[in-house]
């Protein structure tokens, strides 16, 4: 599990008519990458039908929300692509000559409902008001009147002699505007110019407006019993005009398109699908070609010559949720160690250390699980705040009150030099472990000797430095001297056989001094973990003295709000420094994310199966 696992390439040979339906089973495994093996030799198999993919995505783009209801089918994809997609083109053409008359009426009968629905409310906010709507509705031929919904706050212009009235609203301005006919269109554009809308009243609407309210109330209800005979009608057409089958061959058609757009041609009647896959054993993909039931052989090949396969990480289920931290460096190379394994227990301690007290990690741990139903990366709340449970107990900590359980090993507050320097030990430990981790990627790509000469020598280097600078009493200090000297004459006298000259080595010590102070460094960071658990433990602190100086209703809603502030502000500020100690200090020594990533075909858009497919 220390070492990513490179993808293997895969071969499928299958006829040029089958090329579509063959990718698009391998692609809804999830497990291709595709790659063409030999760039000449390409095959387009849409080349001929290009022109009918446009007119298809165009038509697309105008009809979609009319083809959403119908539910699609996928035909078996028999055919070659120029008479499926002749096909879908010709049966598109004959529904549309039906459907264009009844959405044009669906489209005027959605119009004219939401302006209804805007005039309803104008209309409702006027009916207790002075004004006499009346004399709105008897207005003409000489006046004339409409609505504009404007931004809030928006400075209404228009041309004289124009009169508007306010409206009350919610989240914009409404005015209701009075002026000559002549003069209205010059209004209303002057609206549209300050983003504004219109809402015109209808010819038809007399009367007062309790007696306007009731007119628009039932054309509405009549819209709204039209727009359901209509859609009606439409869905007929589409089940008429069978445009499940067809429009489901031309969603694969142009998903192939967009996403991939050229296979490899083999002879006049065959074509190459070629590419990567994490499907190690096969069985995925040899699944999928059953499924499809095309006439296609699949082999795994060493890949050609010079080109680089996709890393993927090789982790348990369980383990998944930390590969986000060496994502975010991209992918480890092939000849760098997965760290994965080691974050499963890095990562809890340093939050749980940071963060321990055990009412405020079960809330993390219930939450985490509350969430891992929607998301896998909720695994990591559940066990950092088991950690944080299990540092709560070794400090005494529930809900930030220290007397009620007893504390295992120690209270931050009455022992911080402790604390601080806890951090600092499992920081010697994590970054040797690093240089460790480096040197089994040396091993692996073939430097393995460069990192004994040089590396190693660096590593004990720091490991003397470290014991004489912590220990400098009874002639521990001493002994780690020795041990600094050591390492340093063993990463002189590597560089020295690897530069096979004096001045290779002198540089060396040039590198040794900023690489031997970078490291140093990164071991003091370590110390924000120690003084995070103080911060944490005298924010607990002070909420408690808080409460304790409180009526006894006011204490508990104390607790309970300021651990909720705790929960969220130290929750995320603890989550941050975690993530820039693994990212920053611990990746630092050994991983640099070389490594290719895999990027799988996206599946083609989900229509229901038919057919013989």
């Amino acid at each position: 599990m220390l070492r990513p696992v490179a993808t293997r390439w895969f071969e499928v040979l299958c006829p040029r008519s089958e090329a579509v339906r063959t990718l698009a089973e391998l692609a809804r495994t999830g497990a291709v990458e595709v790659e063409l093996r030999d760039p000449e030799a390409v095959h387009q198999p849409l080349a001929d039908i290009a022109a009918g993919l446009a007119e298809y995505q165009r038509l697309a783009q105008r009809y979609q929300r009319y083809w959403q209801r119908g539910r699609l089918r996928r035909g078996p994809l028999q055919a070659a692509p120029v008479k499926v997609m002749a096909r879908a083109l010709g049966r598109i053409a004959a529904w549309q000559q039906e459907a264009d008359p009844l959405i044009d009426q669906l489209q005027a009968c959605e119009e004219e409902q939401t302006g209804l629905k805007w005039l309803e409310q104008i209309i409702g906010k006027v009916r207790g008001s002075a004004l006499d709507f009346s004399l709105v509705t008897g207005s003409g031929p000489v006046l004339g009147t409409f609505c504009a919904i404007l931004p809030a706050g928006t400075a209404l212009t228009l041309p004289e002699p124009m009169l508007a009235r306010s409206v009350p609203w919610t989240d914009e301005d409404c005015w209701m505007i009075l002026g000559p006919t002549d003069r209205l269109e010059a209004g209303k554009a002057q609206v549209k110019a300050q983003h504004g809308r219109i809402v015109v009243r209808p010819s038809w609407l007399k009367g007062d407006a309790v007696t306007a309210l009731a007119r628009i109330r039932a054309r509405r209800s009549f819209l709204s019993r039209r727009i359901v005979h209509l859609t009606a009608e439409l869905d007929s057409l589409f089940d008429e005009y069978a445009l499940d089958e067809s429009l489901g061959e031309a969603i694969w058609l142009d998903w192939f398109s967009r996403r991939v757009g050229a296979l490899e041609r083999q002879g006049e009647h065959l074509a190459w699908i070629t590419g990567w896959t994490d499907d190690l054993e096969g069985v995925r993909l040899s699944d999928a070609l059953e499924r499809a039931g095309t006439r296609a052989l699949l082999r795994f090949a060493p890949p050609p010559q010079g080109m680089r396969p996709p890393q993927v990480l090789h982790n348990p289920a369980w383990l998944r949720p930390f590969e986000l931290f060496a994502r975010a460096l991209g992918v480890p190379g092939g000849d760098e160690a997965d760290p994965t394994p080691l974050l499963a227990v890095v990562v809890p301690l340093l939050f749980g250390y940071m963060f321990g007290d055990v009412g405020q990690g079960l809330v993390l741990v219930g939450l985490g699980l509350w969430l891992m139903r929607r998301f896998d990366a909720a695994r990591l709340l559940v066990l950092c705040g088991g950690s944080a449970v299990f540092f709560g107990f070794l400090f005494g900590s529930l809900f930030g009150v220290e007397h009620v359980i007893p504390a295992l090993w120690l209270h931050p507050l009455e022992h911080p030099l402790i604390v601080l320097a806890v951090p600092l030990v499992f920081a010697v430990l994590l970054l040797s472990l690093g240089q460790l981790l480096a040197g089994f990627g040396a091993l692996a790509a073939g430097r393995i000797r460069r990192w004994l000469a040089v590396d190693a020598g660096m590593l004990v280097l720091y490991l003397g430095l470290v014991g004489m600078l912590a220990l400098p009493g009874a002639g521990l200090g001493r002994i780690g001297g020795w041990i600094a000297l050591l390492g340093l004459a063993w990463y002189v006298a590597g560089s020295y056989w690897l530069a096979h000259k004096l001045l290779g080595a002198l540089a060396a010590l040039g590198h040794l001094a900023e690489s031997g102070l970078q490291l140093l460094t990164n071991t003091l960071s370590f110390a924000r973990v120690g003084a995070f658990a103080l911060a944490h433990a005298a924010l607990s602190a002070a909420i408690v003295t808080m409460a304790a100086a409180a009526p006894w209703w006011a204490a508990v809603l104390i607790l309970i709000l300021g651990n909720l502030v705790v929960i969220l502000l130290e929750g995320l500020v603890v989550s941050i420094q975690t993530t820039r100690l693994v990212l920053f200090e611990f990746f630092n020594r050994f991983l640099k994310g070389t490594g290719r990533v895999f990027n799988p075909l996206p599946a083609p858009p989900a229509v229901v199966t038919g057919g013989l497919s």
